[in-house]
C-alpha cells in the first residue's frame, strides 16, 4: 500500500470517528426526576419568590436537579397516562422547553425524558440583553408548539392556550426548583428573533417567556 492511500484511509478513518462522535454525544438520556421528599406543597408556596436581579445565584445545576425541574414543568406523570400541568382537550403539551446552558441548546423530550442537542455553542449571549441570564447556568425558554394543538390552534391561534399552558409549567418549574434549593426568575423580555434562529424554531413558533435558574 502507497503512502498516499494510507494518508487517504487514515483520514478516512479519523473524519468518520469524528462524526460519530460529535453525534454520539450530542443527546442526553436524563436522570429520572425526584418525585417524593423535598418540602410539602404549602411550604413551597409560602416562600415561592422570583430571584432577585442584583445577587441571582450562579451555582451549577446538577443534571438530576434539571431533570426534576423538567419533569415538573411537563413530565409524563400517573403511569404515563398524562402529564404534570393541566393541558386543554387532553393534547399533548404544546409549549415546548429548551434548555440554553453554556454548553449548548437542548430541547426537551417529555416522551424519552431527554435532551436533544440544537446547537452545541454558548447562545447565552446572544439571546438576551440581561447581564445575570448571561452569566445564569441555565436558562428554560419556553416556546409555542402549535402544531401540537392540530384543530384547536384556532382559537385564537392557538396563543391563549399556549400561554395559559407555560403559566402552569412556570408555576411548576419555580415549586420544583424552590424545592432544590434553586431560584428562578420568570422573565418575558429576551431577544426573540435571536431566540427563533439560535433555537432553529419554525414559523409557527412563538418565544413565549424565559426562566434563569441557578443553584443558591
Amino acid at each position: 500500500m502507497n503512502t498516499s492511500r494510507k494518508v487517504i484511509l487514515v483520514m478516512g478513518a479519523l473524519f468518520c470517528f469524528a462524526l460519530f462522535a460529535g453525534t454520539a454525544f450530542a443527546d442526553a438520556k436524563l436522570p429520572a426526576p425526584q418525585k417524593n421528599g423535598g418540602d410539602g406543597i404549602f411550604g413551597l408556596l409560602e416562600r415561592r419568590a422570583s430571584g432577585t436581579r442584583s445577587d441571582f445565584p450562579k451555582g451549577e445545576i446538577s443534571a438530576e436537579e434539571l431533570s426534576t425541574i423538567l419533569w415538573a414543568a411537563s413530565g409524563l406523570n400517573r403511569g404515563g397516562n398524562g402529564w404534570t400541568v393541566p393541558l386543554a382537550g387532553g393534547r399533548p403539551p404544546y409549549v415546548k422547553i429548551y434548555a440554553v446552558k453554556p454548553d449548548g441548546a437542548f430541547l426537551y423530550d417529555w416522551k424519552e425524558h431527554s435532551l436533544v442537542e440544537v446547537t452545541g455553542k454558548n447562545i447565552l449571549g446572544d439571546i438576551t440583553d440581561d447581564d445575570f441570564v448571561k452569566k445564569s447556568p441555565c436558562v428554560l425558554v419556553f416556546v409555542t408548539d402549535i402544531g401540537s394543538l392540530g384543530s384547536m390552534s384556532r382559537l385564537n391561534g392557538g396563543n391563549a392556550l399556549a400561554w395559559t399552558a407555560s403559566g402552569a409549567m412556570t408555576q411548576n418549574a419555580y415549586l420544583a426548583a424552590d424545592s432544590l434549593g434553586i431560584s428562578g426568575r420568570y422573565m418575558v423580555s429576551m431577544k426573540t428573533g435571536a431566540v427563533a434562529s439560535e433555537l432553529k424554531l419554525g414559523d409557527a413558533d412563538t418565544p413565549l417567556c424565559i426562566m434563569p435558574l441557578g443553584k443558591r
